[in-house]
């Protein structure tokens, strides 16, 4: 590596993530360590993607009528000259009232590209964030058995999380286990679920924790350590 590769990357020290058992009951601790990893964190690149994110969610439906969208007549007021008042052409004129708007919102998309490689880096940084800040915690195992709110509520509650958190599920899980488990969070409050593969910027930053399977961990760990052999 390089004089200049050498000042542009750099590998933060290894952290302890606590691992929790199916109960919450404490299990220890797991080893998290991260690839080189450029310019981290990049707060610029990161408010880039959550931009682009939450203007992709937008609906861009808002919508006012132009002067030729107004239902009435063309037909001229009054003459040209002669009366005294302001020349008028048209009752659908923006500055009569019940006229046309002037520069009014037109439906149109908020998305604007960001590239690939970019939204990459941006949800890796965002990840990193998460496991070197302290704010993840791995469960072995989660209840997914049956769909059972109860239960996930019990269990984060007994590993000690408030406030919002977002669940990742290795991406090889069952179709069935990941739908009882996703059936189990959506009536709680401030709890999502995604696989670790449909992990993005916006929905790992907007959570206050993060909640990895041991599976989803490795998962993780496994990606990071191809990233140091790419570098």
């Amino acid at each position: 590596m390089s004089e200049s590769n050498e000042r542009e990357f750099q590998r933060p020290e290894p952290v302890e993530v606590p691992v929790h058992g199916a109960d919450g009951a404490p299990r220890g601790t797991r080893t998290f360590a991260a690839g080189p990893v450029s310019n981290y964190p990049n707060i610029p690149l990161l408010k880039e993607a959550v931009r682009r994110q939450q203007g992709r969610l937008r609906r861009g439906t808002a919508k006012t009528k132009e002067r030729g969208e107004i239902k009435g007549s063309t037909r001229k007021p009054w003459r040209q000259k002669g009366t005294g008042r302001a020349r008028a052409g048209s009752k659908k004129s923006p500055i009569w009232r019940g006229g046309g708007t002037t520069f009014g919102p037109r439906p149109r998309s908020y998305d604007y590209g960001l590239p690939r490689k970019q939204r990459r880096l941006a949800t890796r940084h965002a990840t990193l964030s998460k496991l070197l800040d302290g704010e993840t915690r791995i469960l072995e195992s989660l209840p997914s058995q049956t769909p059972s709110s109860s239960a996930v509520r019990k269990v984060l509650s007994q590993v000690g999380l408030k406030g919002s958190c977002l669940i990742g599920l290795p991406t090889a899980m069952a179709a069935e286990t990941r739908r009882n488990v996703a059936l189990s969070c959506r009536n709680l409050p401030g709890v999502a679920v995604l696989p670790v593969c449909d992990f993005n910027t916006l929905a790992l930053l907007k959570h206050r924790s993060l909640v990895l399977t041991s599976e989803a961990f490795e998962e993780i760990q496994s990606r990071e350590n191809a990233e140091g052999g790419a570098s």
